[in-house]
């Protein structure tokens, strides 16, 4: 844990390098736009849910036809909001990866000169490696729909099931990133750190401050990985 947090400090304070805030805005551009187009199509089939559930109830359960309707609208807006938000941290950080590259050649430049560097891939490998994370994302959030649901209604075993679940995706993601640029031979079946990513998706709650979150994590591992190599 003293290693996480040692990490996390060095991350803080290069926060100073305007290397490392290109890719945030960038990546808060793409990242509301997605989200604005997301929540158009899902509000649609949230709507035509509730008017087919209206519709059923028309000839049998006319007493509950407008409340019940009204419930699974108020409830199904407010846990997609809830996940969606969660959710928002993988594609900005998908987005965010396609920008990232500068950002960490800053930290090893900076800190780990002596180190053996990759270059970056190109933006065609960044972007399938994206599109991939985001599909990765949402095939969990939808497998894990039904326990976040459930935990919605129980909210320190929901909050706690958000920062896991976010902190596997983020540790994953930037791990497998930052491997992209470790020697071949040096690289490791199972990069990232849970406890790191956990840390960013905790982060992630707080206005203003999840927008640099994933930054953080990024470079913090830059710090976690090649303090490892330097043990080898």
């Amino acid at each position: 844990m003293r290693n996480v947090i040692r990490d996390y400090f060095l991350a803080a304070s290069q926060l100073r390098d305007p290397k490392l805030w290109k890719p945030v805005l960038w990546a808060i551009l793409l990242s509301l736009g997605t989200i604005f187009l997301m929540v158009l199509l899902v509000g649609g089939l949230l709507f035509q849910f509730v008017e087919n559930l209206n519709s059923s109830l028309t000839g049998w359960m006319s007493w509950a036809d407008g409340w019940l309707g009204g419930l699974a609208a108020v409830f199904g807006s407010l846990f997609i909001a809830i996940v969606g938000y969660f959710f928002l941290a993988s594609v900005y950080a998908a987005f965010l990866g396609l920008f990232l590259d500068s950002a960490l050649d800053a930290v090893q430049q900076e800190h780990y000169p002596e180190s053996v560097w990759e270059k970056p891939p190109s933006m065609v490998e960044s972007s399938i490696s994206s599109i991939r994370f985001i599909l990765w994302s949402l095939v969990i959030y939808l497998i894990c729909s039904p326990l976040l649901l459930v935990a919605f209604f129980i909210p320190p075993l929901g909050l706690l099931l958000q920062i896991l679940l976010g902190g596997y995706l983020l540790g994953r993601e930037f791990g497998q990133i930052i491997e992209h640029r470790i020697p071949r031979e040096l690289r490791i079946r199972k990069p990232g750190s849970v406890l790191h990513g956990a840390i960013a998706s905790f982060f992630w709650m707080f206005p203003l401050l999840n927008f640099i979150a994933p930054m953080l994590l990024a470079t913090s591992l830059v710090h976690a990985r090649l303090r490892q190599l330097k043990t080898i």
